[in-house]
């Protein structure tokens, strides 16, 4: 088994749902609903309902909603992680501040007995 070599700690929330949807400007949009397999404050792996088609690189904006707030937002990234035809793994590009701190403090509060809350 490899030693961990991430920054940042992963988050594995339970029965989160996501929409994402292609960006290429020069071409329509496509939508396809998936699910949070994990996340931390730098990527996210999802599970996709259905093969989007995309490559390493290209642009994909993802729609959350906060398990527990009910509260949308959305996150931009770059594809940079082919696990199989229906699951990625996303880079940040563009996201609002705080966003991703919001989901990962509620993850591991619905996932945990016991919040540890660190600083990081």
């Amino acid at each position: 088994m490899k030693p961990e070599r991430r920054n940042h700690q992963r988050v594995q929330p339970k029965n989160i749902q996501a929409g994402i949807h292609s960006i290429d400007p020069s071409k329509p949009e496509v939508s396809i609903d998936g699910e949070i397999l994990d996340i931390s404050l730098t990527g996210i792996r999802l599970k996709l309902s259905a093969p989007l088609g995309k490559n390493i690189d290209d642009s994909l904006k993802i729609t959350i909603t906060s398990p527990e707030s009910g509260t949308p937002f959305t996150v931009h990234g770059t594809l940079k992680h082919l696990h199989s035809d229906t699951e990625y793994g996303v880079h940040y590009t563009h996201h609002i501040e705080g966003s991703i701190d919001d989901i990962l403090f509620e993850c591991v509060k619905l996932n945990d007995s016991t919040l540890l809350i660190k600083h990081l």
